[in-house]
């Protein structure tokens, strides 16, 4: 969200001593006169709209209503984008009009100057309430976060963690989530300056004027988007909610809404805005249209797809309605008082909202604040909010030296950078050195999976206080970790196989074993890292997240999911692997086993070509969460899980289809189950390390100290390395 100017509150007779010019800064959108540094004959920006001031307002109060008593989706962000795209369109179309230098340059270094120090506040003083108030097991994702936002790319960050909006409140949950709006919005900030520079350059070659080089470049950036979003919704909501690609038509039907005069001028006469009752219904219905979105249409699954034209559509209507000059005008409202002060602190307030709610929420455990809990966050996130716009963006936004030149914002870009990087760099490092520090004395203090083992001797020099591990604090990340990307004679043609496979080190020459999957598959592999890189193997992991391997058939994934299994597997086939790992069997938790679709044909095509196959039983799953049952308060012993003999049996559900398989070509089961889950029984910690880092993931530190188990059955299925 483009963060909004302060108002000054000061007496009448004070602001009348004011020159024309320093009144209107103080105004949201494009001052009234020529700002300093504004280029020579240069068209006048536009007056002050008040009531597109009252909207932005508006607008984040719904966001605020929603997230604290409704959870669910306003539509409130998506307008902001749009306002945020209009008024940064008109800055540059008239200097595109007037033939005055763009000057991308100096826009970022004014725009980030002003956004960044009021986030980064807030960013650290969020990390500083996680770090007091909430698990070690936060905190990792939290610095993860903060980094993130500083450096506008949250959204794709929680793209990469699988995240979804849409979930309950809880541990996971992260403080720092609604910055990805603020991400896309910074990554538009970067972009559509350059875009207006290309659209300058076409229009003085071309001599179309620059309205129409504008209007056909944003419209195509619309059609495509909107029609990606509307698919991406389809296929993939949760990605597409945080997708920049599937948000960017927002921002460009925005720029399209600023290029049309009735929107940003009063009508002209004989048009059909000019006539009174017209406007005032259009004020009113735009109005309605956004404060109903989310209260009568069940969205929560539907953004950002065609839906979101819904909210736009009403935010257009107010641009167009304008200034009625009614009492009885929703613009009347829209510039009241009250909704002036909201569009002020509408910045501030989204910032500090929504750290304050989810940390309230998880040191109450609560999913949810009722009435009065919700009204009480409402108002100390308006104080909040006020204090952040009054005591720092204001100031700021009205430094005079660092106004002065573009080089002088830019530098205090880097510092609030480097001020709010540097404690988050540190504490991650910390926590880091920590986790390295227990790792060199795992071998004697967290033994794992091998005090299973019949003949086990506890170490003599262990000690009985050690901590276990993964620490709390990198509990909840310690997954497969594969630093080599799969290049040279093992790069994978197709971007989506490409995109989602590591591998180890090896020889040139190296045999190759390959494992395809879900995240799932590829916490399964980790005991063959260690096996594979001794005996001088190259294991290559295509790990996509809540994506099972089961080619051509369609799961609950998608289109995208099925494409990248036929792409994997058609990989597979071409690079002629010694091995390839699969998950056989398939277990959701709440329905029997099952054997995987892969056994029908993909699985007979490459024990066929020469194959040999590694068929991994499917880890167990938990009921429920065991660290989040330890982060509200249980012990290890109580928040161990069972796991259900009727939906996991002792026997494996693929035997049978195993043994058939097994006159085609090697077959070498490893089924790990009796190490995860003894008698049935999912304990919280095996040997002092933590088995489980979610209801659906073993921790790979505990995989990993089941390779010795895992070496075991495959040599006596008869598998050499």
């Amino acid at each position: 969200m483009r963060a909004p100017p302060h108002r000054a509150t000061q007496s009448p007779r004070h602001r009348a001593r004011q020159s024309p010019r320093h009144r209107a800064s103080d105004r949201t959108g494009p001052p009234a006169g020529p700002p300093p540094g504004a280029v020579p004959g240069a068209p006048a920006a536009p007056s002050f709209r008040p009531e597109i001031h009252g909207l932005r307002g508006t607008a984040v109060l719904l966001v605020v209503l929603y997230h604290v008593w409704f959870d669910r989706v306003s539509g409130g962000v998506d307008v902001f984008l749009f306002i945020s795209a209009f008024f940064l369109t008109g800055t540059f179309l008239r200097r595109m009009e007037a033939g005055a230098p763009l000057a991308p340059i100096a826009y970022w270094a004014r725009t980030f100057k002003r956004l960044l120090p009021p986030a980064a506040l807030v960013i650290l003083s969020t990390l500083a309430a996680v770090l007091l108030l909430l698990p070690p097991t936060t905190w990792l994702t939290t610095l993860e976060d903060a980094a993130g936002s500083l450096l506008q790319v949250q959204n794709w960050v929680l793209i990469g963690r699988d995240t979804d909006y849409d979930a309950a409140t809880g541990a996971a949950t992260s403080t720092l989530q609604h910055f990805w709006s603020l991400s896309i919005q910074g990554q538009v900030f970067l972009l559509w300056p350059l875009l207006f520079a290309l659209c300058a350059v076409v229009a003085r070659r071309s001599r179309f004027s620059p309205r129409a080089v504008v209007a056909v470049v944003f419209g195509v950036i619309a059609v495509a988007s909107f029609g990606w979003s509307v698919h991406s919704t389809g296929v993939q909501q949760p990605i597409a909610y945080f997708d920049t690609t599937a948000r960017i038509w927002e921002f460009a039907a925005g720029t399209l809404l600023a290029l049309l005069p009735a929107a940003t001028g009063p009508p002209r006469p004989g048009s059909p805005l000019a006539r009174p009752w017209l406007r005032l219904v259009l004020g009113w219905a735009g109005l309605a249209v956004l404060v109903s979105t989310g209260a009568l249409l069940e969205v929560q699954r539907m953004f950002p797809g065609w839906i979101a034209l819904v909210p736009l559509t009403g935010a257009a209507l107010v641009f167009l309605a304008g200034s009625t000059g009614s009492a009885l005008g929703a613009d009347r409202l829209l510039s009241s008082r009250p909704f002036a002060f909201l569009g002020e602190i509408s910045y501030g307030l989204y910032l500090v909202h929504w750290p304050l709610l989810v940390i309230v929420l998880l040191v109450t455990g609560q999913e949810s604040a009722g009435f009065v809990e919700g009204t009480v966050l409402i108002a100390l996130s308006i104080v909040l909010a006020h204090l952040l716009t009054r005591l720092v963006d204001t100031p700021i936004r009205r430094w005079g030296w660092a106004n002065a030149s573009p080089w002088r914002s830019a530098a205090v870009v880097g510092l609030v950078l480097v001020l709010a990087l540097t404690p988050t760099v540190l504490s991650r490092s910390f926590i880091e050195q920590a986790q390295e520090a227990a790792e060199q004395r795992a071998g004697a203090d967290n033994p794992g999976a091998r005090v299973l083992d019949p003949d086990f001797t506890p170490h003599p020099d262990a000690d009985p206080e050690a901590a276990p591990l993964p620490t709390e604090a990198t509990l909840r990340d310690d997954r497969i970790a594969l630093t080599e990307e799969c290049t040279g004679e093992i790069a994978p043609d197709d971007e989506s196989v490409a995109e989602h496979c590591t591998s180890t080190a090896a020889p040139q020459d190296a045999k190759v074993m390959v494992a395809l999957g879900s995240s799932r598959l590829g916490q399964a592999v980790v005991p063959l890292i260690r096996p594979a890189e001794e005996n001088g193997w190259k294991l290559i992991v295509i790990r996509r997240p809540g994506c099972q391997f089961v080619p051509g058939t369609m799961t609950y994934a998608g289109q995208e999911c099925y494409d990248h299994n036929l792409a994997a597997l058609e990989y597979v086939r071409e690079l002629e692997p010694d091995a390839v790992v699969l998950n056989t069997t398939s277990y959701r938790g709440n329905a029997p086993e099952s054997a995987s679709e892969s056994l029908q044909e993909a699985v007979p095509t490459l024990l066929d070509e020469g194959t040999e196959l590694i068929a991994l039983r499917t880890l167990p799953r938990t009921p429920e969460d065991p660290v989040t049952c330890m982060e509200e308060g249980g012990s290890p012993e109580s928040c161990s899980q069972p796991l259900d003999p009727e939906l996991m049996p002792p026997d494996r559900a693929d035997a049978a289809d195993l043994d058939e398989l097994a006159d085609r070509g090697p077959v070498h089961a490893v089924d790990l189950t009796d190490r995860i889950c003894p008698d049935h029984e999912c304990p919280t910690l095996i040997g002092n390390v933590f088995v489980f880092y979610d209801t659906d993931h073993v921790t790979a530190t505990y995989m990993d100290t089941l390779g010795d188990e895992t070496t075991r059955q495959l040599e006596e299925s008869g598998f050499t390395w």
